[in-house]
């Protein structure tokens, strides 16, 4: 499988309130886009009998869980709408989009195989797009990313302040559009001349007591 890249480095906000929605037990509804084109599948989020919320492929046409999409983030949101799948046009490929918290979002893609979901693994496009601020954050000691455990305490040079991927387009079966969108805060070294055609670095102002510069990208 192939991916088109659509990378932008640049300042994007896709942070917004949280997106709740009180389920009945075993109550689930079909997320945006959920439905395959073949009318065969569907993405529904929704809770179980118990009150565990979660992410589901389900049977379009019997209405019968299949399997809980479990490497999909749900820790923030609970309404339908906030989840967002975009299928492939031979339903055997879907990836669904949904916020870890309010500054993350994440894209998982599956592969719909004997009426099971599988991961598909991707690469880190980023690094493929603008390989030299990849070096740049190893560099500098490597970034902090957004998923990390410490990101509030752990010392950074390099630190990850927005992150967005979704798929934009199916092209065909196998090949894609994807979106995805960061943004960067970078210490001590100007980043402009690694971004090349998908970003811009903007040096901040000084705002706090420590000698060093830092850099929006």
């Amino acid at each position: 499988m192939r991916g088109a890249i659509a990378l932008g480095l640049a300042f994007v906000v896709h942070a917004g309130a949280t997106a709740m929605y009180d389920y009945k037990p075993g109550q689930f509804l079909v997320i945006d886009g959920g439905t395959s084109p073949d009318k065969k599948f569907s993405i529904v989020a929704g809770e179980s009998k118990s009150g565990d919320f979660g992410v589901y492929l389900r049977d379009a046409q019997t209405k019968k869980l299949i399997g809980q999409l479990e490497e999909v983030a749900t820790d923030l949101d609970s309404a339908a709408d906030a989840y967002r799948a975009h299928w492939a046009t031979d339903s055997k490929h879907v990836g669904v989009s949904s916020r870890a918290d309010r500054h993350l979002t994440h894209n998982v893609i599956y592969r719909i195989e004997n009426k099971r979901a599988y991961v598909v693994e991707t690469p880190q496009l980023m690094c493929h797009a603008v390989p030299e601020f990849c070096g740049l954050q190893k560099g500098l000691g490597g970034p902090v990313t957004l998923d990390s455990d410490d990101y509030y305490d752990k010392p950074w040079k390099v630190r990850q302040n927005e992150s967005y991927s979704e798929i934009t387009k199916w092209n065909s079966a196998t090949r894609f559009v994807i979106s995805e969108e960061s943004q960067w805060q970078v210490k001590e070294r100007d980043p402009s001349a690694t971004l090349g055609q998908y970003g811009e670095a903007e040096k901040l102002k000084d705002e706090s007591d420590e000698p060093t510069t830092l850099y929006h990208a």
